[in-house]
């Protein structure tokens, strides 16, 4: 899944989207990668754990990349985030 694409949703700066497991690899809620294209990937426990450091690892390694920029990345992180909780919550048996 997509949260934004070059040229489309907000300011069209990131590309960034759900990527999809190796097929020998069971993806969990932990583990679900979101991938900036061309600049970083992170499991949903790395955002979880530390968005800032998340955020600071990409303004280290895209240094274009304005405030403004970043701040609509977080964005799509917390969209991601949400995704992934209703996923695996939606999965997990009632008790």
């Amino acid at each position: 899944m997509s949260y934004s694409r070059w040229g489309s949703r907000g300011s069209g700066y990131w590309y960034t989207y759900w990527l999809v497991h190796p097929e020998d690899e069971e993806e969990t809620a932990d583990n679900a990668f979101f991938e900036i294209c061309s600049v970083a990937t992170f499991t949903a426990k790395d955002l979880r754990d530390d968005i800032d450091s998340c955020i600071a690892t990409v303004s280290k390694n895209w240094k274009a990349a304005h405030p403004r920029h970043l701040d609509e990345l977080r964005v799509y992180m917390s969209e991601f985030l949400a995704d992934v909780d209703k996923k695996y919550k939606e999965e997990q048996p009632n008790e």
